[in-house]
């Protein structure tokens, strides 16, 4: 009795654990719809085969521009663990509890015409997953398989016509079932089998394999057996490996016409089940639910590009599709970034954050498991699973939606200013996907137009690959102090602190034969036209031309490059390249620049 016991106990806490496989899903799926179901907020969060693609990302990108670069790596790396938990708000306690989901996923062929995706890896992002020990054996041999909703409907039909024909195929008089003329070389095969289908009828026994052979023989010994031995089903199978045999069944006229039924009712059975876990996000997007992920851009990008479809080309389709998928979208990246709490929170990264929120003047209630062994406690510390992540996530939501209750005079002091997240406090921060380094434009709107920030103090240069940041600081120098944004070897973006000089910049500089400047505004509308001619470029960067072996008398005289008319009518502010140390302009900080991540 006592060992009974101990198994269904040992059963019960192998249901509740969190990890979930190929070997658990399908008992679990009833279990994680039910908890989205029930859930006042869903936290979620990936871990992936690697993050940027082959274009970096720029300060002055437009949330169109990085639409672009973010649409390129979703669609090259792979989402390969996903994190959620779902967090259920008790009003008789007043009190939150969670269940927590660490699902691994891989993009396994369920047929031979299923997707066979090629996906990147990067080293740094898998190096750091090793480091995190997470479990690649797992996700190979055990991740749940899943198919986009457009590639589950291709598989059905393609496999409904496959069905078809095959009924077609055992109909007299039907062009699949038109006879076809047996070789001379076949012959000896077809003895050897029409011979041990004969010793097979005569036993006892009720099914028979075949031995391996090709599709054509196969084609051959359906046609021939089918002829001779009315009561006998024959159906292809594929074992351990891939192999393909024909197995030999004795079954009447009727029980060879369930037995079709039932195998066509098997092979969609078997292609609803590779679906997967494309289900769970289906049931994220029924619920209607809020969705909270933190710096989630990526985990959204690639949960739709996996799961629901490609990645539209556009950046506005994007957001249409978004939206449909996810109706409620929160990020607390941008929120730690946001007046009031960006005061308050100093460090945003998921781990600081939570420290930040563990800390008065947060008050964050404790948010334990909703059932023994489904969810995380606040003790773990499992960061960079995919499932922890999540949690951490929404308890810091949590803490800052109380915060904000507080500060508006939201609720009572006795709840904590508690704020649930259909609030309409919480409704300045929904749709909106935080952009990383972006000063002006901090976010993506969803669900409306994006910011448009002045950006006249900006200016685009193209200039020979040999040119380096001295020297951009130096042919700015008239201007004061700049900050350089390399797009590549040969432009970069250049923006003034003073940005009142903006309007003298073009006049003073203008475009030359070894470097082209443009204002941001005339940059953004000759993007899509005509390239320009290249450069001539003479070899002399505006930092050479300082140098002693460049001036006239062979360098017996060191003297400073005179100013043009144009230059000498504006002020000039003493240039970092004026400096004698100059040799490190590149590790000074030139002016107070955003505090980028």
């Amino acid at each position: 009795m006592q060992k009974a016991i101990s198994r269904i106990s040992s059963l019960f806490r192998r249901s509740r654990t969190m990890e979930i496989t190929s070997r658990n899903f399908k008992e679990r799926l009833p279990e994680i719809e039910a908890a989205i179901d029930s859930a006042s907020f869903l936290a979620i969060d990936g871990e992936f085969t690697g993050l940027n693609a082959y274009r970096g990302i720029s300060p002055f990108d437009t949330p169109s521009e990085r639409y672009d670069k973010l649409q390129e790596s979703a669609r090259q790396f792979l989402l390969v663990q996903f994190g959620l938990c779902t967090f259920h708000y008790d009003p008789a306690t007043d009190s939150f509890s969670n269940q927590a989901f660490n699902i691994y996923v891989w993009p396994r062929p369920c047929s031979r015409n299923a997707p066979d995706p090629r996906f990147l890896c990067q080293t740094s992002s898998i190096d750091f997953l090793t480091n995190q020990n997470f479990d690649f054996n797992k996700l190979f041999k055990q991740g749940v398989s899943y198919l986009r909703p457009s590639e589950l409907e291709k598989l059905k039909n393609t496999m409904t016509g496959r069905q078809e024909n095959r009924r077609l195929s055992q109909t007299p008089g039907t062009d699949q079932n038109r006879a076809i003329p047996i070789p001379e070389d076949q012959e000896p095969f077809l003895a050897k089998i029409h011979k041990q289908i004969e010793e097979f009828v005569k036993s006892d026994d009720q099914q028979l394999e075949l031995e391996k052979c090709n599709g054509f023989q196969r084609r051959l010994v359906y046609q021939t057996a089918k002829e001779k031995y009315k009561d006998l089903s024959l159906t292809s199978i594929t074992k351990t490996g891939g192999d393909r045999v024909i197995c030999v069944i004795k079954a009447d006229e009727e029980q060879q016409q369930n037995m079709v039924w039932l195998k066509d009712q098997a092979e969609l059975s078997d292609l609803e089940e590779a679906f997967g876990f494309s289900r769970v996000i289906q049931k994220m997007t029924e619920s209607g639910k809020l969705v909270v992920g933190h710096n989630m851009i990526l985990d959204i990008a690639h949960t739709l590009n996996q799961f629901c479809g490609p990645l539209p080309e556009t950046y506005q389709d994007f957001k249409v599709m978004t939206t449909a998928v996810f109706p409620q979208l929160l990020d607390t990246k941008l929120m730690a970034n946001t007046i009031p709490f960006k005061q308050e929170i100093f460090n945003s990264s998921l781990e600081e954050l939570h420290k930040a929120v563990c800390l008065p003047p947060y008050n964050l209630p404790p948010v334990p498991p909703k059932y023994s062994g489904s969810g995380y406690k606040a003790d773990s510390a499992n960061f960079h699973e995919a499932g922890f992540d999540a949690y951490i996530t929404g308890l810091c939501f949590i803490a800052m939606s109380n915060r904000l209750g507080l500060l508006c005079g939201a609720g009572d002091k006795t709840k904590a200013g508690r704020v649930l997240p259909d609030s309409q406090l919480v409704h300045p921060f929904l749709n909106k996907l935080y952009l990383m380094r972006i000063a002006d434009i901090p976010y993506m709107n969803l669900a409306g137009e994006d910011l448009k920030p002045d950006r006249g103090h900006v200016f685009h240069i193209t200039f020979p690959a040999e040119w380096k940041t001295a020297d951009l600081v130096h042919l700015f120098s008239s201007f004061g102090y700049v900050f350089v944004s390399w797009l590549d070897d040969t432009s970069a973006f250049v923006s003034l602190k003073e940005k009142e000089m903006a309007p003298q910049v073009i006049e003073v500089l203008k475009s030359s034969s070894s470097y082209r400047i443009q204002s941001y505004k005339d940059h953004v509308a000759a993007k899509n036209m005509v390239l320009p001619t290249p450069l001539q470029y003479s070899g002399i960067t505006p930092t050479l031309e300082k140098m002693p072996f460049m001036s006239s008398n062979g360098g017996a005289e060191l003297k400073k490059r005179p100013l043009s008319p144009e230059q000498a009518a504006i002020k000039r502010h003493k240039s970092v390249s004026d400096d004698p140390e100059v040799v490190k302009i590149e590790r000074k900080k030139t002016f107070e620049e955003p505090e980028w991540e």
